[in-house]
């Protein structure tokens, strides 16, 4: 985009703009780096604990700093990612100051804050509906709640409305529709059953379920299940979705410290618990990666159950940045070496065969396709096509292939051109690179 691409034209996502349009101002101040996106996370992550710290003082004025605290800690767990600036993290301050400014009467800007989650990721709608429902049964009779939930329910769809004019005028409306909404609801429902989402209708039924005792109910609960269902809804789970219950989550959790027995806990003794408790667990957690590792069973997952004395070890110059880094994601380094090849490479047009667009970035090349992964499930109608074509065609300049090939290459694609040379092995990534004048 800061290179004059137009999203979903030029570049294929199935996600709302909101998040590119942050990434991209990013990358334009900080400029493309690792350091400067989880910088950024770290600045949504302080903005959600404040903002959670400020909801816990209504729902649970004696316990407010313990749920931050918590809040803290659980967006620091490797587990669920708060700081790798995925989209969830950025979703849950938006819905976290929507809620915020509700309960204090803001309806107008607490629609504001949703439409934006919303344009964050789809899932937002989750938090939407929730904050919609106790607005609405929180009164007095349901016209009451009608009237009274009107204009957040009007400013929520304004904005939504005005943010699709502005697409429109923008030339990306129907092709953000196709990759956005079509694709994602596609994407539910393969992962939900198939063409008949049996999966998706019983999370649905249960939802309505539960939902409808807890419409009376303090909004923690109803926030925190239709937040879980918004985690849960893709039929996929990866530990970053979780981070949209979080709030909630936290809120319920302080909630619960004012009830039976831990209500005699002062708050300066849950002060020391929590952190007590969450290094405990820290402790267990490297015993476990401990003891994958020394049996023979050493893995991604075995590194990060270790991550917190790996952080210790950097901390005090025992463990190099690098490897430290390995044990977060050991793809990191591989991609790092990959986009560092390429800069010394003729210049020219990239294509990533696999699942790691973040080579574009580090490379600062420009892709050949509007495709920057070729690993989708369901695959994007002509993608695996697109890519091909790109490489038959020499519109790349040079390919990277991570072994083994997701979806697999069709045959000839590069044995059937003898312009193709690969120049340089890093571990389960081959460059290669095409002579001639194309691709350039």
């Amino acid at each position: 985009m800061n290179h004059g691409y137009t999203l979903y034209r030029d570049i294929w996502e199935n996600k709302p703009p909101v998040l590119y349009l942050a990434y991209a101002a990013v990358y334009h101040w900080l400029g493309p780096s690792l350091i400067a996106v989880r910088i950024g996370a770290a600045v949504a992550a302080l903005i959600c604990v404040v903002l959670i710290a400020g909801l816990a003082r209504r729902f649970s004025p004696d316990r407010w700093a313990a749920v931050a605290l918590f809040a803290g800690l659980l967006l620091g767990v490797p587990f669920l990612e708060g700081t790798t600036a995925n989209a969830e993290i950025f979703l849950i301050v938006w819905t976290s100051l929507g809620v915020f400014l509700a309960l204090r009467g803001r309806l107008l800007l607490a629609g504001l804050c949703l439409a934006v989650a919303i344009f964050i990721k789809a899932v937002g709608a989750f938090d939407a509906a929730a904050l919609a429902l106790y607005l609405v049964f929180h009164r007095d009779t349901i016209r009451q709640g009608v009237r009274y939930a009107l204009p957040y329910g009007v400013s929520l769809a304004i904005c939504l409305l005005l943010a699709g004019i502005v697409c429109a005028w923008a030339g990306i409306l129907r092709p953000m529709l196709a990759d956005a909404v079509l694709y994602d609801l596609g994407y539910v429902g393969h992962a939900n059953g198939g063409g008949l989402p049996w999966l998706a209708l019983l999370k649905a039924t249960i939802l309505i379920a539960l939902t409808i005792p807890l419409l009376r109910r303090p909004f923690p609960y109803l926030w925190l299940l239709w937040g879980a269902a918004g985690a849960l809804v893709s039929g996929r789970f990866f530990g970053h979705y979780a981070l949209q219950a979080v709030p909630a989550l936290c809120l319920a959790a302080g909630m619960a410290l004012d009830r039976g027995r831990a209500a005699q806990l002062s708050s300066r003794a849950l002060l020391w618990m929590l952190p007590t408790c969450f290094v405990l667990l820290a402790l267990l957690s490297a015993l476990a990666g401990w003891g994958m590792a020394a049996s023979g069973h050493d893995s991604i997952l075995a590194r990060r159950l270790q991550w917190y004395p790996n952080a210790v070890r950097y901390a005090l110059g025992t463990e190099s940045y690098s490897t430290y880094r390995s044990q977060v994601d050991d793809h990191v380094n591989r991609n790092i070496r990959v986009a560092d090849a390429i800069k010394h490479l003729p210049p020219g047009k990239l294509l990533v065969w696999g699942n790691t667009p973040w080579v574009y970035v580090l490379s600062g090349r420009l892709p050949a396709t509007p495709y920057t992964s070729a690993l989708r499930d369901p695959q994007v109608p002509g993608e695996t096509s697109s890519l091909a074509r790109a490489v038959s065609r020499r519109k790349a300049r040079i390919v990277v292939v991570i072994r083994p090939p997701l979806p697999s290459i069709p045959p000839g694609t590069f044995t059937g051109h003898p312009a193709w040379a690969r120049v340089r092995q890093i571990g389960d990534a081959a460059l290669l690179v095409v002579s001639g004048r194309r691709g350039r």
